[in-house]
């Protein structure tokens, strides 16, 4: 799994109640980013604790850390509105149904059958994103406000009644003054959510007399800058020659990572002597013949970098001959 694995909620389950860490929040969603859903019922997920940690930033061995973390995180409940009009009616379920450790780094998590209606074949009423914009959050509660914003994205607006968004982040018991409220909570997630996502808010206090009764956000998308530098520097149709040229054209890479690998292989190949697509090529072939590389963009990247292929020498070599 890479950072653009793509997380699906529905929106139920965005508005749910539960009170997670940052750590459980980010393996919670780092599962929803590996889930089959196309299934009908939950497949067995497989946590590479080395992946996750990597992903999160850290190259440190937290295998026991992490093998702890997700046996707690196996007690803690989320609970689902399940009709608006009825307060009394909701579903209180657990997040996972088993855990297993597999030795070697693995361990295997199951969601609880529960939550199929709100993780699998949705088609409508749901929350869709990158998971990169979450993983390098530090604030637990910025990434339930980053999923509440989220989910209004298209709208520009959204607004809470106070206590109701306390009880949404969980943290209905704490911060009784609003100014602790704000320097805790609200402030530091304006912080990390606008620099570090793909979206962008400014909030307003909502006040009765001198009270503080609720707040509305104002959310902006982010134009992706360097996309639009991409689409105006290359058309689709230069893009994908780039691409055919390279030998890549069975993988399902963005315009913006084929002008990533092209553009290392344009500066390893400065020469003059070599060709960047064929050096590309040989080093793709080489991790191809290799099988082990679990992010092949990644993999190639690194490949080109270090020239696994020995493709130098072997552009070369035929550059002298023919």
């Amino acid at each position: 799994m890479n950072e653009n694995g793509i997380v699906i909620k529905h929106n139920k389950l965005i508005e749910a109640k539960y009170d997670l860490n940052l750590n459980e929040q980010k393996i919670i969603l780092y599962a929803v980013s590996k889930l089959d859903r196309n299934n009908s019922n939950f497949n067995i997920l497989e946590l590479e604790v080395k992946e996750f940690t990597k992903l999160i930033g850290t190259t440190t061995d937290r295998y026991s850390e992490i093998r702890e973390l997700v046996r707690e995180l196996r007690k803690k409940e989320v609970i689902i509105k399940l009709d608006d009009n009825n307060k009394q009616k909701e579903l209180i379920t657990g997040w996972l149904s088993s855990i297993e450790y597999k030795g070697d780094g693995i361990i295997e998590l199951e969601f609880s059958q529960k939550l199929v209606p709100y993780l699998l074949q949705l088609k409508k009423f749901y929350t869709k994103y990158e998971i990169k914009n979450i993983l390098y959050l530090k604030n637990k509660y910025s990434i339930r406000i980053y999923e509440l914003l989220k989910q209004y994205q298209t709208i520009g607006k959204r607004e809470f009644n106070l206590e109701e968004l306390k009880d949404k982040l969980g943290c209905s018991n704490k911060f009784k003054e609003f100014r602790d409220f704000k320097r805790r909570i609200l402030d530091p997630a304006k912080k990390e959510i606008n620099e570090l996502t793909d979206i962008n808010f400014e909030y307003e206090k909502l006040t009765r007399g001198r009270k503080v009764i609720g707040i509305k956000f104002i959310i902006d998308y982010k134009i992706d800058k360097e996309k639009q530098i991409i689409d105006s520097l290359y058309s689709k149709e230069e893009i994908q020659d780039i691409k055919i040229k390279s030998g890549l054209e069975n993988e399902k890479f963005s315009s913006k990572q084929i002008l990533n690998i092209y553009k290392i292989a344009v500066k390893k190949t400065n020469s003059g002597e070599l060709d960047p697509f064929e050096y590309i090529k040989l080093n793709y072939q080489e991790i191809i013949r290799k099988n082990t590389a679990r992010n092949k963009f990644a993999y190639l990247k690194k490949a080109l970098e270090e020239d696994f292929a020995g493709a130098a020498n072997q552009i070369k070599y035929s550059f002298v001959f023919n």
